[in-house]
């Protein structure tokens, strides 16, 4: 291009013609790159899933193998097994099919591996069904002659041509991968030219670019700043008198509009985070209305028929000079009073403490010696200060009891300690009876975080439900203990009469 045609150009024209040369550089680009894909790096994926597919084929095979292998005919699961090389045998299939090899593309020595395995696996599969319906009509030694006399002997044909099939397949990728990476070594090549010549066109775009941007960079900084949501910025300066000038007032009036109405989304995102936050308390309101209906079924227990029959059957008792009945009832009355007459939240520890002991009163009349409670409580916890969710830590206890210490035939010992960590009251029930499997401790976690109830375990499930919605501080942990036995921790904050009665005054 001549110096004069060059300089006589318009500006316009300038940018257009190098924009021109920078797109046709891009072209190219993408052109080689597709290029490039399509003859180097599809062929090079394609051999890599067919390496992988024999592999996940010779794996699943193997496994079926070693599955069979290790199985025992005389007392094994049949459904078991059945289930295993079902799995398998699914799997394989699913790779088998999947496997292509076209004639040309891989040596002969390939194909006939290919087909030797494809000869090999539907005979094999028939073998195990054989086995699958020997075990169904409980034939077992039946079906350990077919594993002994043709399914094993096949297996091990299967896999040894697999594994031939696997090994020829990654020696026929080896040329072709040595061709496809010296053709993309050309690709590349070309890919620099073009790069390069679009490196340059860009060069000297941003050359002829910056006289002009130099007007507006306070322009672009700002808009920067605006799109990362900042609008306190200072306004751009718009003392020019030209377009520049009125597109720098234009541009402020913009930012302050903006500014507004980014202000009132504020506040509209505001108003929605309290409504949500409503809605939490509509519906924790909710559930205390379940749990209110909940406390009206165990109401149509006459409360005061129960109380009122129990107080005469004391007053006989002491009549008739029978002061364990009396004390046992005295139990019996104030853990029911508590159980059918406490509609509250939160009550004191003292409280729950002492239901806890009427409850070990009345299963100690019932088992005598044989369950013993022990007591640990930290004389820094104050215990008719400290709030503490109701029917929190009996339902443990009695759990303990229950499952831990009755089914064990001499019987044991329920231990609740209570201690305060900082800011922190935690609640531990232990035992040392039958103990819990670490698989069944695993499975009943995962019951304890579901939302609805499950079948079994509900006075776990309950005391887990009712710490998560007292505060998502709170945590319960089970455990097995190395000696024997099962603990049940609780951790939760340490919350004061004091505080509830602020917290109360507050809301």
């Amino acid at each position: 291009m001549k110096r004069l045609g060059w300089h006589s150009m318009s500006l316009s024209r300038r940018v257009l013609l190098l924009l021109t040369l920078v797109l046709v550089s891009a072209a190219v680009q993408i052109s080689i790159a597709q290029i490039q894909n399509l003859h180097v790096f599809r062929p090079m994926e394609e051999n890599a899933e067919q390496i992988q597919t024999i592999s996940q084929f010779l794996h699943e095979t193997e496994k079926a193998i070693g599955t069979l292998e290790e199985y025992h005919w005389e007392y094994g699961d049949p459904d078991a097994l059945n289930e295993n090389i079902r799995n398998s045998m699914e799997a394989a299939s699913d790779h088998l099919s999947s496997l292509k090899f076209r004639d040309g593309a891989v040596s002969e020595n390939t194909l006939l591996l290919f087909h030797a395995v494809r000869t090999t696996y539907p005979f094999y599969v028939e073998r195990l069904d054989e086995i699958r319906q020997a075990l169904e009509n409980n034939d077992k030694s039946g079906a350990s002659r077919i594993y002994y006399d043709t399914a094993a002997p096949c297996g091990q044909y299967l896999a040894q041509y697999s594994r031939e099939l696997l090994e020829q397949t990654i020696l026929d990728s080896h040329d072709e991968v040595f061709s496809l990476t010296s053709r993309s070594k050309k690709y590349n090549a070309l890919h620099l030219a073009s790069s390069l010549a679009a490196l340059l066109a860009t060069v000297v775009l941003a050359l002829w670019l910056r006289s002009l941007l130099v007007s507006i960079s306070q322009l672009s900084k700002a808009s920067r700043n605006i799109s990362e949501g900042n609008f306190d910025i200072p306004d751009v300066d718009d003392h020019r008198q030209d377009e520049m000038g009125r597109l720098a007032s234009t541009f402020n009036e913009m930012k302050q509009s903006m500014k507004g109405q980014m202000d009132l989304l504020r506040e509209k995102g505001e108003m929605e985070r309290k409504l949500r936050i409503k809605e939490t308390e509509a519906l924790e309101l909710q559930n205390r209305v379940d749990a209110g209906k909940l406390q009206l079924l165990r109401s149509q227990i006459h409360p005061h028929f129960l109380f009122n029959t129990l107080n005469v059957i004391s007053y006989r008792a002491k009549r008739e000079n029978a002061p364990e009945t009396v004390e046992l009832l005295g139990s019996l009355s104030r853990f029911f009073r508590y159980t059918l007459g406490s509609n509250d939240a939160y009550v004191p520890l003292s409280k729950e403490v002492q239901t806890i002991r009427d409850f070990y009163a009345i299963y100690h009349a019932r088992f005598a010696d044989r369950i013993r409670m022990d007591w640990h409580i930290d004389p820094e916890i104050e215990l008719t200060e400290t709030m503490i969710p109701s029917f929190l830590i009996q339902p443990l206890v009695e759990n303990a009891f229950y499952h831990g210490v009755a089914p064990k035939e001499e019987g044991g010992t329920v231990s609740v300690d209570i201690r305060k960590a900082g800011e922190e009251l935690r609640v531990s029930v232990s035992d040392d009876g039958v103990g819990i499997s670490p698989d069944v401790i695993r499975r009943l976690e995962e019951h304890l975080q579901q939302q609805s109830p499950p079948d079994e375990h509900i006075g776990l499930y309950n005391v887990a439900a009712r710490l998560r919605l007292a505060g998502e501080g709170n945590r319960l942990s089970i455990e097995d203990r190395p000696e024997g036995g099962t603990t049940v921790s609780i951790r939760m904050p340490l919350i004061s009469a004091a505080d509830m009665s602020e917290a109360e005054e507050k809301a």
